[in-house]
């Protein structure tokens, strides 16, 4: 007997869709009006059957996924983006349906956002300034100093931030300088 309670994974199109990997004529129509992308269809089908293997994913809801270049961007709801990052198996699993993959959450909250589009790079602090025109511009202070080996590629993190919110953003780095207060904080 099923629990009411249980929640399933849900997408941007019909759960029966994702399911058999068909689109219903409604989810079509959805389609072609742009309400739906290729993107959200494939990243549902994909899911939909990696949470056959990964139980997991079935307490998760895609909200929306964008294809930016090669990659995929996957937008889960509010607070279920750790879930998904924090798991090897289903990064792997999905990296290997889909090829790089971004996953972050559908949020208001622009720190959050751009957390777990970087992770696992610490993020410090972001300063947010609103132009005459309602756009915004973020500058983004990561810990550490800069380095070629990021795991991830800022250049992307700006275009992924730039195609989902419409905001610009700058990185930079705290180039050591809190690490030095610390350290002779903790010589005294």
């Amino acid at each position: 007997m099923l629990n009411h309670f249980e929640r399933y994974l849900k997408f941007p199109i019909c759960t029966f869709d994702a399911k058999v990997g068909v689109l219903c004529p409604k989810c079509e129509d959805r389609l072609k009006n742009g309400e739906i992308t290729e993107a959200d269809v494939k990243a549902s089908f994909v899911l939909a059957k990696l949470a056959n293997q990964l139980p997991v994913l079935d307490k998760l809801t895609l909200k929306r996924a964008y294809k930016v270049g090669d990659d995929y961007v996957l937008l889960f709801n509010q607070g279920e983006a750790k879930q998904v990052l924090n798991n090897r198996q289903v990064m792997s699993k999905l990296r290997e349906a889909l090829g790089n993959v971004w996953v972050t959450e559908q949020t208001s909250d622009t720190r959050q956002f751009l957390e777990n589009l970087m992770y696992p790079i610490r993020l410090l602090t972001i300063n947010i300034v609103w132009l005459p025109d309602g756009s915004r511009h973020i500058k983004a202070i990561i810990a550490g100093q800069e380095t070629s080996n990021l795991p991830i590629d800022l250049n992307k993190v700006k275009e992924i931030t730039k195609i989902i919110t419409g905001d610009e953003i700058v990185f930079e780095f705290e180039k050591g300088k809190f690490a030095k207060k610390s350290s002779i904080a903790r010589a005294r």
